[in-house]
Formats: structure tokens, C-alpha cells, sequence
């Protein structure tokens, strides 16, 4: 029992889940727009898996002190992760074109920029106050819509906009719960979203994103409408979830819990067209 928990908590908290959730995402814009490219995908999984963890190394004496305690309890099998990823993603980026390239390097750097300062006065963008949210919900849209579309050359449509500006309400909406659970661990100068406004406005202004993705959806033409209501229904579990978010949830309600949205949308996707 207690190697399944020391493996749960690993695959959770070394960050495969969250990889996971990136990789499903990225999958559901294959099915979205007709893509097929699963070495982007597998792409995708390794580099969140590796750049989560290399934050999360960076902000080491910044997070809670039971984080930093994991993290350097399991170090070793941290770095061991960490290599197998980092060969896997120079692997794959060797094989990228160069318009992928192109949308990558700007998100690459605001994941170098999020902690590691650039100047002397200045200690990561994620110390601007108000930007993490944004910062956050921009590169995970580039990375799992903007990036495949790019590669795939489809990016001019009215689609492709309205999409994007789905996805980026929706990951500002699954990520507000984070910021909930965090907001007694976080410095007050980084005035995220529940430090500015409150907890409860916090949990309307995802409300109101994750309603404005269904009515984009009810007004966009869908080839196959089990693909509407699936979309319907997530929204709806994230909205659920989000009302029930609280300061003093266990983490596991966020990191596993939360972080499992794309990946039921994404199985339910699978169902729906086969």
C-alpha cells in the first residue's frame, strides 16, 4: 500500500500528471481540427513534465515547506525524470520545421523568464503583479492549439480564433482554482487573481470563462454534435468543481482532481468518434 501511495504521489507531484492533461489537450485539437501528429503530442508530454519540474526547482525555497520536503526526499528520481525528458524533447526538436521552431521559442522563453530573473532588480515574470494567470493560460494555448495548428498549416480561420480564445478562457478557469488553494502561500506582491478581487469573485470570473466557452460552442457549426455536448458537460464538471474549491483542500483536489478535466475530455473525445 504504501508503494502505490509513494507512486500516486509521484506521478502527481513529479508532474506526469499535469503532462498528461497538456498531452490530452493537444490531442483534442487533433480531433478539432483534423491533425495528425503524434510526435508534437509526445513532445508536448515530455516538455511540461520538464518544465514544470524546473520551476518548480527554481521556486524550491519559495513553495510550502511539505512541496520542498518531497522535492528533496525524491530528488534523485526527480533528476532521473527530468534527464529522460529533457533527451526525449532534444530528440523531438531536431525534428522540428522551422515554423515550429518559430512558435516555440517564444514559449519556451516566457517558461525560462517565469523564475529565472533577467536582471539584477527583477526575479522572474512571475513576480509581475497580475501576470501569472495570463502568462500561464497564453503559453498552454500556444503550446496545445497554436503549435499543432502552425505545424499543420491551419491557422487563418475564423475557428482557429475562436478556439484560441476557448482554450485560453478555459485554462484561466482551471487555473484560478490553483491560485485559490495557494493564496495563503503566496506573497502578497504577486496579486494574483483572489488576492486582488477575493476568493468568490475569483470563482465567478471562471464561471463567467467557462460559460463563454458553451455559448462560442452553441454558436459555432459542429460536423459532429456528440462533440458539442461533450464540451457542454466538461464545462459544466469544471464549473461544479470550481464552486467547490477552497483555500483548505487537500492539494490532491487541484493537482489530480482539476488537472484530470482535459483528460476525461479527451477520452470522451476518443469515444465520440470512433
Amino acid at each position: 500500500m504504501q508503494v502505490l501511495r509513494r507512486s500516486f504521489e509521484f506521478y502527481v507531484f513529479g508532474n506526469i500528471h499535469v503532462a498528461l492533461a497538456a498531452y490530452c489537450l493537444t490531442k483534442i485539437s487533433f480531433i478539432q481540427f483534423e491533425i495528425s501528429n503524434q510526435s508534437l503530442a509526445n513532445f508536448v508530454f515530455f516538455s511540461t513534465i520538464l518544465s514544470y519540474n524546473m520551476i518548480r526547482l527554481f521556486q524550491l525555497n519559495e513553495i510550502n515547506s511539505m512541496m520542498a520536503i518531497w522535492i528533496k526526499a525524491n530528488k534523485r528520481s526527480l533528476i532521473a525524470l527530468n534527464s529522460a525528458a529533457l533527451i526525449v524533447c532534444v530528440y523531438y526538436l531536431l525534428n522540428f520545421s522551422l515554423v515550429e521552431i518559430i512558435v516555440l521559442l517564444p514559449l519556451l522563453l516566457a517558461t525560462v523568464f517565469y523564475v529565472i530573473p533577467f536582471k539584477k532588480k527583477f526575479s522572474g515574470l512571475r513576480n509581475i503583479p497580475g501576470l501569472k494567470l495570463f502568462l500561464i493560460a497564453i503559453t498552454w494555448t500556444g503550446l496545445t492549439l497554436y503549435l499543432p495548428l502552425f505545424s499543420a498549416d491551419l491557422n487563418t480561420s475564423q475557428q482557429v480564433l475562436i478556439s484560441g480564445a476557448q482554450r485560453f478562457l478555459f485554462i484561466i478557469a482551471i487555473t484560478i482554482p490553483f491560485d485559490i488553494r495557494d493564496a495563503q502561500f503566496d506573497l502578497p506582491e504577486l496579486h494574483t487573481l483572489p488576492q486582488v478581487i477575493g476568493i468568490n469573485n475569483s470563482k465567478i470570473i471562471a464561471l463567467i470563462a467557462l460559460g463563454l466557452i458553451v455559448v462560442a460552442d452553441l454558436w459555432m457549426p459542429h460536423e459532429n454534435t456528440n462533440l458539442l455536448w461533450i464540451d457542454v458537460f466538461i464545462m459544466s464538471l469544471s464549473m461544479l468543481m470550481i464552486v467547490f474549491t477552497g483555500m483548505k483542500q487537500s492539494r490532491f483536489y487541484t493537482a489530480f482532481w482539476i488537472e484530470s478535466l482535459p483528460i476525461l475530455w479527451y477520452l470522451l473525445y476518443l469515444i465520440a468518434v470512433k
